[in-house]
């Protein structure tokens, strides 16, 4: 128990609660304060002693009126309060609910009364992270581009991917970077000397005749869509390819017969291809005339009918398209179902579907067009050789201003207009324009956030410029844009009304959408969805083709959008009774009055479905592949909801054993029992068992049932949380914590802070979440507030020197292998250089 509570001391460090100052400005009295040290005393001091030690904690080496002495270790003694970790489940001797309330809220007050100066702390230079140079690319060259085939994995810290300290160039990624960035620059030009590639987007795993290779990374989204088809179809798949230039392009469709038995054969479908939304090929898979041919000449037939699938011949300009493969929709009348089923949009279940494609070309090149790259780029054109410097400049300005995140200087447009000269030479001026473009691309001052830090001054605050870019990044994870530059570079952005106004305005604009897709699906670990693939013989209904893990994101991305960016209070994220569904996910909720494949606002009728806890995707990453993981749903509510993260568990854990023949089956909640027997265990899992159990009536796929599958008894969804408070299903723990509305917020605001700042919270920076959390309930908990206050914070504005900062932070900077930030905190010169002359020998080539 005493290493158990020392890792939990440990692990706990960045998930404070909220506190204290939600109900008082000021330290209780000393009588008051004596009264909570003998709680401390009577319940602590047995295992937490000079003698023992336990978790390298010793209260009675400690004093009540220098609490601020020893605030790293009280802020975790109070995180292991929250949690109920502390004393652990099942001791002789706790504190009650209220006792134990009362000494959080005395330790918080206090704790936040005795920080009387700021502590913006300080994280080491950053470079963009996938998600960053994705979008950094698409609002300064209007172009998607693939980043997960361009840039190395970004590593996570805290659970977010944009930790500064995680984010560093090694020697070994410095070649994909500035590889990246003549890609990224030819996709924006254009290529009159493009050679045939081939792309394929889909999986090709699941094809049985597979497609050819796939092509030069990095020429097209490679991804697959199967929302925003035209009305009146289905079963369709749509990417936004890049083409390099106008000409001659071949689709082929993956294969839709695949061998004797071919499913969905004996029922005529009419396939589609559209280029930008217009149809340029339609043909007929199946029906009556394809299954005799089957039937008679077997895999002659088969090859046959997929040839009309293959080489298709297309035009299409320069630039990026969305190229779509689908099915015209059947109508109700058509159907040759011999029964009723329970099938998807309408019942017909025997229509095909589009599982991959291949885009080849161009086979022949017929020019560049001005494409929407282009045009963004391209900000002027000569039309004669005298024009052709001036436009160079023009155009390599702009694009430089935008990519730096604040006005250039000579210094800066000096190496730019030498790329130009040199390339213009040899290959034009749109060549020369090309190159000009991969050296800003791979230049330090687009890859890094840099910011000044002048070691004299020990705590900085931010230039407006730099504060343009801490903003832009923290709420589109993007770029600045001309208003938010333009107002920085007069520095009227730190204005408080301006900063205001902005923060209002950027949290409108759609790229705030961000704040959805990392931010929240970050802080939510939707990441671990990927991991789990439910087990095709237990749900055949849920999984291959039917996987609903897409249904799944897709519901909870529109769901915590409208709350995030709307008027509602953050507790609508617990208790909000609507959703966002489709037919497909409505029928596996056993919602049956949701018809069509497009997303729409859904009131819900049952109230386990309200709230985040009622979502398929929060069920299904808190479950294994084949069964419900009780420990694993109590222990994400306590860490991404209440904010108290249990400890790690330790290496070598047993598996729950299985009913061995002969035995009587065991429901989960008889197996979980076997964590009661083990005291350092139960220290754990007697907090988390029981608000997981809360949830049983959920299965690994999200759908709601009575019975235990293993036993068939009615399923036991009682528990309790961690002050002891009694459960009874899904409805009550959702109840229990909305009334922990500040525990939330806390929560909410903690996470939002580490993603804002790129960096680890500390114990110091507790007081200023709290207060965070604290002011927001003055605007009802509403996002929007929450942002505000977060940007306010003295954590966001400034910045401290090394030798103020935390020695943790040192010591990760000076552990980094990537270009350093110089005393007056610009990029360094010399790594400047490297990378521009290693941009210039090895990348800018053709």
């Amino acid at each position: 128990m005493i290493r158990k509570f020392n890792a939990c001391l440990v692990f706990s460090a960045a998930a404070g609660l909220f506190g204290a100052s939600a109900f008082a400005a000021a330290p209780k009295p000393a009588e008051t304060a004596a009264a909570h040290w003998q709680v401390i005393e009577g319940h602590c001091l047995k295992c937490h002693n000079t003698e023992d030690w336990a978790g390298g904690v010793a209260f009675d080496a400690m004093s009540p009126d220098k609490l601020a002495d020893d605030a790293k270790i009280w802020e975790a003694t109070v995180r292991k309060l929250r949690g109920g970790f502390m004393p652990p489940p099942g001791a002789k001797k706790r504190p009650d609910a209220q006792t134990a309330k009362g000494l959080v809220e005395w330790l918080e007050t206090s704790l936040d009364a005795a920080q009387t100066s700021p502590q913006p702390g300080r994280a080491p230079m950053s470079r963009l992270n996938r998600r960053e140079y994705a979008n950094a690319v698409r609002d300064l060259l209007n172009l998607q581009v693939n980043v997960d085939a361009l840039l190395p994995p970004d590593t996570k810290k805290d659970g977010f991917d944009n930790d500064a300290a995680s984010l560093q160039i090694s020697p070994s990624f410095l070649d994909q970077y500035i590889n990246a960035a003549r890609v990224v620059a030819l996709q924006a030009i254009g290529n009159p000397k493009a050679p045939a590639v081939t792309v394929t987007y889909g999986p090709i795993n699941d094809m049985v005749i597979s497609l050819p290779p796939r092509g030069t990374p990095g020429t097209g989204t490679q991804q697959l869509y199967k929302e925003g088809m035209p009305f009146g179809t289905r079963g369709g798949i749509y990417a936004d390819h890049i083409f390099p230039a106008d000409g001659e392009y071949l689709l082929t469709i993956g294969d839709m017969a695949l061998g004797r038995d071919v499913p969905r054969m004996e029922f005529k479908n009419t396939v589609i291809a559209l280029l930008d939304g217009k149809e340029f090929y339609r043909a007929d898979i199946g029906g009556d005339a394809d299954q005799k041919l089957i039937d008679q000449e077997q895999q002659p037939a088969v090859i046959a009918i997929n040839t009309r699938l293959r080489n298709i011949k297309f035009k299409a300009t320069a630039g990026q398209h969305r190229i779509a493969v689908t099915f015209l929709k059947r109508s109700f009348a058509e159907s040759d179902e011999r029964f009723k089923t329970t099938a998807l949009e309408g019942g017909q279940e025997r229509v095909q579907q589009v599982h991959a494609m291949q885009i080849r070309g161009p086979m022949a090149v017929a020019g560049i067009s001005n494409s929407s790259s282009r045009d963004r780029i391209m900000v002027c054109y000569p039309t004669s050789v005298d024009e052709e410097r001036p436009c160079a400049e023009k155009i390599i300005g702009a694009l430089a201003r935008r990519a730096f995140r604040r006005p250039v200087s000579d210094d800066d447009m000096q190496p730019l207009l030498a790329f130009y000269e040199r390339s213009r030479v040899e290959g034009g001026f749109d060549y020369g324009i090309r190159n000009a473009l991969s050296a800003v691309l791979a230049s330090p001052h687009f890859l890094y956030r840099a910011e000044n830090a002048d070691s004299r001054a020990g705590i900085r605050t931010l230039s407006d410029l730099e504060l343009a870019s801490r903003l832009s990044f923290f709420i589109w994870s993007s770029l600045p844009d001309d208003e938010l530059l333009d107002l920085a570079a007069r520095n009227e952005l730190s204005k408080p009304e301006t900063l205001k106004q902005q923060v209002k305005r950027m949290l409108a604009d759609p790229r705030a959408k961000s704040l959805t897709d990392a931010f929240a699906f970050q802080w939510l670990n939707i990441a671990r969805l990927d991991e789990i693939v439910p087990e095709r013989t237990l749900f055949p209904y849920a999984s291959g083709r039917l996987d609903p893990r897409p249904l799944f994101r897709q519901e909870l991305s529109l769901f915590i959008d409208s709350v995030l960016r709307s008027d509602q209070p953050l507790t609508a994220l617990l208790n909000a009774n609507y959703t966002y569904l489709n037919e497909p996910l409505a029928m596996l909720y056993g919602i049956e009055n949701v018809k069509g494949g497009h997303f729409r606002r859904v009131e819900l009728t049952d109230s386990s479905r309200h709230g985040l806890l009622g979502k398929g995707a929060i069920l299904m990453l808190t479950a294994n592949p084949d069964r419900t993981a009780p420990v694993l749903r109590g222990a994400w509510i306590l860490e991404r909801i209440l904010g108290t993260p249990p400890a790690a568990p330790p290496p070598n854990v047993s598996p729950l054993p299985e009913a061995k023949r002969g035995q009587r089956a065991l429901t989960m909640r008889e197996r979980m029992a076997q964590h009661s027997t083990n005291p350092s265990c139960f220290a754990c899992h007697g907090v988390m068992d029981p608000l997981g159990l809360t949830l049983e009536n959920f299965n690994t796929v999200g759908q709601f049932h009575d019975r235990d599958p293993v036993t068939f008894a009615k399923v036991d969804a009682s528990g309790f949380m961690p002050d002891g408070a009694p459960l009874s299903g899904p409805d009550q723990l959702r109840e229990a914590l909305t009334k922990r509305t500040d525990q939330f917020m806390q929560t909410i605001a903690e996470k939002l802070m580490t993603y804002a700042l790129g960096r680890h919270v500390d114990y110091y920076d507790m007081p200023t979440v709290r207060r965070i959390a604290q002011r927001s309930a003055q605007d009802q908990y509403r996002f929007a507030a929450l942002v505000l206050q977060v940007v306010n914070s003295d954590a966001f504005r400034m910045r401290a020197d090394s030798r103020s900062a935390d020695q943790k932070l040192q010591t990760a900077e000076a552990a980094t292998q990537t270009p350093k930030v110089s005393a007056g905190g610009a990029v360094s010169q010399t790594a400047s250089n490297s990378i521009q002359a290693a941009a210039q020998t090895s990348a800018l080539s053709d």
